[in-house]
């Protein structure tokens, strides 16, 4: 799941953190990106604020991916062992 840092002026975003591995450390906190462009959008040239915890939304995904038909049980030596003893 995404995480989208967006100006609340202008609404472009401004750093978005796709999946995990994308660096070596990790989702950046708001005050990292809030330095990284020196406190201005890059977009708007307005000041960027830090949001505060009511700022913070989060939404549902929009895609949901199917891994298709699981297995019920996993047949282990154990289970097979089990299984031959009984027979």
């Amino acid at each position: 799941m995404p995480i989208k840092y967006v100006c609340s002026n202008c609404g472009e975003i401004i750093f978005e953190f796709k999946y995990v591995g994308q660096d070596y450390y990790g989702i950046p906190t708001p005050r990292e990106i809030y330095n990284l462009y020196g406190g201005i959008c890059p977009h708007c040239h307005k000041e960027l604020k830090l949001p505060s915890v009511e700022d913070i939304e989060i939404r549902p995904r929009l895609h949901v991916y199917s891994l298709g038909k699981m297995p019920i049980s996993i047949p282990t030596r154990a289970t097979s062992e089990l299984a031959q003893s009984r027979a």
